[in-house]
């Protein structure tokens, strides 16, 4: 079935960009599935040739209708939409009714370019819309609704709802489309686009096809909505034993190991895949965000050099390149080429958000603002955009801005201890120690840098008069600290409050360990441990001659 959808869909539909993604991941996936499981023999290159793997009957065209499909179809190639959606008027077949509607929308897509002007550039209209959705809507509705739209149509329809903040309507529209037509991982692409909380995708996989297609919509959401690991491994598990040499599946297994910050797993993976298949593109500006993140400027070299070879005109390359000379330091060259991704592609997620960063280096905050803007316009669930925003307003010392951006990417990260330590810090500078705390706490499971979480603690603690809990986490730092070798000042100030702590305890021996640690620390720190030491020493000689 999967290869027949392959022929016969690219036979239909063979020069639609839209399509290209489906073409991609159904051929990849025919050529990673586990032979094995194979019983029927593979037809002749003539019954190739004339599968009709629709799961709905497509009716004969009539000559004449099929005569104008065909022109239609050449102008398409073209790029000429606007000829090849007028010479379909009066057609309505499913095939020239897709083929008319689908020709509308992509010449309103290209006039919105158009219209939008430069990247960032002085005529940058970023409120400019696709003018042709309403005809559009209008042409398909009576047939939506007296439910006579195929699977592609429906996914059109989908698309319109969705630009047009329709989407609950969306997913009713691209669940029908799915479920007529499962290997259209377009459709399935755009259903995922809807799809913001757990509870969404609860709903609908009890009308999902009971199909292959549904577990790559699973993961692919779980990766989407940064699940929990367990989650997005089990979806991995069961695909990887039906297509086990996927390069898709193993591109997403690395995309789920740099969600979770595993960045040598992540690394070793897209080595793996890039031995197997040198030539790809896809997903390598993740590669190169591993890569950088490693710090490991060499590499990054090799694959920006290599990928320019491949194709210096995809988004991705210029992506891997602007990361190259962000490394570098060279944040202006950088900003250059996330404008030339964007360029290509202006709904080019990944250049918005690392252009944002690089805005920040240059200390240009309104030109961040703007771009972690765009990126979160693009897809609500990316958390880094929400972050970002939050990281700028944060510089802009206005803490209550940044405080509902750290809340927004908490909500979509609540694994990653980055977004509580953020939104504790945006706490602790509006005074609100008490919600600090509880945030910090949430850190603490999944922290990198658990040291700095429990020294944060303790301070807020003792601030806030609560001594007990204070050397609670004042004692746990200590022993964090003495594991990492860390002996900075923040060590010997841990020290000496649990000095007076145990003193004021009358802990005398635990006192004077402590008040000796932090003896080993210069400054005021020194003095007031000599002092101490100095009192518990009297203290101690006074107890002994009571005795």
């Amino acid at each position: 079935m999967l290869r027949a959808s392959v022929v016969f869909w690219s036979k239909m539909y063979n020069s639609t960009s839209s399509y290209s993604c489906f073409y991609v991941r159904a051929a990849e996936a025919l050529a990673g599935i586990d032979n094995s499981q194979i019983t029927a023999p593979s037809p002749s290159n003539d019954a190739k040739e004339n599968l009709s793997c629709s799961i709905e009957p497509q009716p004969v065209l009539t000559d004449v209708e099929y005569d104008k499909y065909l022109l239609a179809k050449t102008y398409f190639e073209l790029k000429e939409f606007d000829r090849a959606s007028h010479i379909l008027v009066g057609c309505d077949s499913p095939r020239s009714t897709f083929l008319r509607f689908y020709s509308k929308y992509l010449a309103g897509e290209k006039r919105k370019e158009e219209e939008a002007q430069n990247i960032m550039g002085p005529l940058d209209n970023s409120r400019a819309i696709n003018r042709e959705l309403d005809s559009i809507l209008e042409g398909l509705r009576p047939a939506f609704e007296d439910g006579k739209l195929d699977a592609f149509c429906l996914f059109l329809y989908g698309i319109i709802c969705i630009k047009r903040n329709a989407k609950q309507l969306a997913v009713e529209v691209l669940v029908k489309s799915v479920s007529k037509y499962p290997y259209n991982w377009s459709a399935w692409l755009e259903l995922a686009s809807c799809i913001s909380t757990q509870e969404m995708v609860a709903s609908i996989t009890p009308r999902l096809p009971n199909n292959f297609m549904t577990k790559f919509f699973l993961a692919h959401v779980a990766l989407e909505l940064h699940q929990s690991p367990d989650a997005i491994q089990d979806h991995m598990k069961d695909l990887s034993v039906i297509f086990p040499d996927s390069s898709y599946i193993r591109s997403q297994r690395a995309m789920a190991c740099y969600n979770l910050r595993d960045f040598d797993e992540a690394e070793v993976i897209f080595d793996e895949l890039r031995e197997s298949d040198p030539y790809r593109l896809e997903h390598m500006d993740i590669y190169s965000n591993v890569l950088y993140v490693m710090d490991n400027r060499a590499k990054l070299s090799v694959l920006a050099n290599e990928c320019c070879m491949t194709d210096k005109y995809r988004p991705e390359t210029c992506c891997i390149i602007g990361n190259y000379y962000s490394l570098r330091t060279e944040h202006a060259k950088a900003v250059s080429y996330f404008k030339r991704a964007l360029k290509l592609n202006r709904s080019y997620l990944p250049a918005w958000t690392l252009m944002g960063h690089e805005y920040l280096e240059l200390k240009n905050t309104h030109a961040a603002i703007e771009c972690y803007r765009r990126a979160a316009d693009i897809n609500h669930r990316d958390y880094r955009a929400w972050y970002g925003l939050g990281q700028t307003y944060e510089l802009l010392k206005l803490h209550h801005y940044a405080l509902f951006y750290f809340q927004r990417a908490t909500a979509l990260r609540p694994y990653d201890g980055r977004m509580w330590c953020a939104t504790a810090n945006c706490y602790e500078n509006l005074q609100r120690d008490v919600e600090a705390i509880k945030c910090y706490k949430r850190a603490l499971l999944g922290s990198e840098n658990e040291t700095l979480v429990l020294g944060k603690l303790a301070k807020l603690y003792e601030k806030l008069g609560k001594r007990d809990a204070a050397a609670h986490y004042y004692r746990q730092s200590l022993e964090q600290k003495k594991l990492e070798n860390n002996l900075g000042q923040e060590t010997g100030e841990s020290a000496l409050f649990l000095a007076f702590y145990e003193s004021d305890r009358n802990n005398f021996k635990e006192a004077e360990a402590f008040a000796n640690d932090a003896m080993q620390y210069p400054g005021q720190i020194k003095e007031d441990a000599k002092a101490l030491l100095r009192d518990l020493r009297s203290r101690m000689q006074s107890n002994s001659g009571d005795i």
